[in-house]
């Protein structure tokens, strides 16, 4: 099943959270204060960033670590804060963050078993500091980028360039060769390819009332099921070996664990495809953990990956879904409806 997003405990009247719109302001508040009490315990001094991230500091740390607590929002919005499970979850999740493992620390084999290729929101990659990722990053479409990460034991940490410094990329005077490059970008590659070939996937077919009105929900709890994209020509006859792929196919990965798939087809049948794919994948966006993006794109042979749809908020608030299709789907939607009927039974 697709997971569902919730408000579950909020709803006693209390307003949205301006920094965590999906919770309550009450229910905002005691996560805050249970992150702070963590760290505080920990050691560390806090403050908020003006980003809604918290810089926390220890003595016995050189740097300032940056701290942000969207996807743990996302995650609490089903726990009731007055349960005990509330304080054992956001602990759980800011003990992790702080003890995961420094990939600057591991040995050249762990560094290399443990180095993966994953799709990012371009967005979201930097924090707001000055992290440079020209060597860790490549671009994908306009919206996402592959990004080098390690997939330490507590978390997924993306790798900035000056983690590899001390990993022979570089010639004498630190400027990255094109030879070792390569190298850490197949091994990322090969790792990923293992990883998703060997992940536990469900498919399931979300159908709604209109001709067309439908799509693959592909799920898995492995959290590299959202950079399958970079492997689609391989993996889709693996997980839906009856999908239609003749025309291409539409893909949106709205968060880590979940990729939309639909074949192209024609007329009002594509279209309705097209608005029953796009309302999915930004409630599973804006509700799950581990956001990536709500774009629909556009994958077909001999042709640049394609992103089509945006997202925008009108001035009342209201989410307006935005539909920029290239020549080739404009052609496809403005076709006949498949088989005159509306419906193509293509499975």
């Amino acid at each position: 099943m697709i997971h569902r997003g919730g408000t579950h405990g909020s709803g006693q009247g209390a307003a949205p959270d301006a920094m965590y719109p999906h919770l309550s302001r009450d229910r905002a508040d005691a996560l805050r204060e249970e992150v702070m009490r963590t760290l505080h315990e920990r050691g560390f001094d806090t403050s908020w960033r003006p980003d809604g991230y918290i810089a926390a500091s220890h003595p016995g740390e050189p740097a300032t670590r940056v701290i942000g607590l969207d996807n743990l929002a996302l995650q609490i919005a089903r726990t009731d804060p007055d349960d005990r499970a509330f304080a054992t979850q956001v602990r759980d999740f800011i003990t992790a963050m702080l003890d995961r493992t420094d990939p600057d620390q591991l040995s050249q084999p762990d560094f290399l078993r443990l180095l993966k290729v994953r799709l990012v929101n371009r967005d979201a990659l930097s924090l707001g500091d000055e992290t440079d990722y020209t060597m860790t990053t490549r671009p994908f479409t306009d919206d996402l980028v592959v990004s080098l990460v390690s997939d330490t034991p507590t978390t997924i940490v993306t790798l900035p360039d000056r983690s590899l410094d001390d990993r022979g990329v570089g010639d004498a005077d630190g400027h990255p060769t094109a030879h070792d490059l390569d190298d850490l970008w197949r091994v990322g590659y090969r790792n990923l390819w293992q990883e998703l070939i060997d992940a536990e996937v469900t498919v399931e077919d979300i159908r709604g009332t209109e001709a067309g009105a439908r799509f693959r929900a592909v799920e898995s709890p492995s959290f590299f099921l959202s950079s399958a994209p970079l492997f689609l020509d391989e993996l889709l006859p693996r997980w839906i070996p009856d999908l239609d792929m003749s025309r291409g196919v539409m893909v949106a990965v709205p968060h880590r664990h979940l990729m939309l798939v639909r074949e192209v087809t024609t007329g009002h049948n594509l279209l309705n495809g097209i608005n029953i794919m796009t309302s999915a994948a930004v409630t599973q966006f804006t509700e799950n953990p581990g956001p990536v993006s709500a774009t629909l794109h556009l994958f077909r042979e001999g042709a640049e990956v394609l992103p089509f749809t945006e997202i925008t908020t009108n001035d009342d608030g209201q989410r307006v879904i935005q539909v920029y299709p290239d020549d080739y789907l404009m052609e496809c939607i403005n076709g006949d409806d498949e088989n005159g009927d509306g419906e193509d039974h293509t499975g």
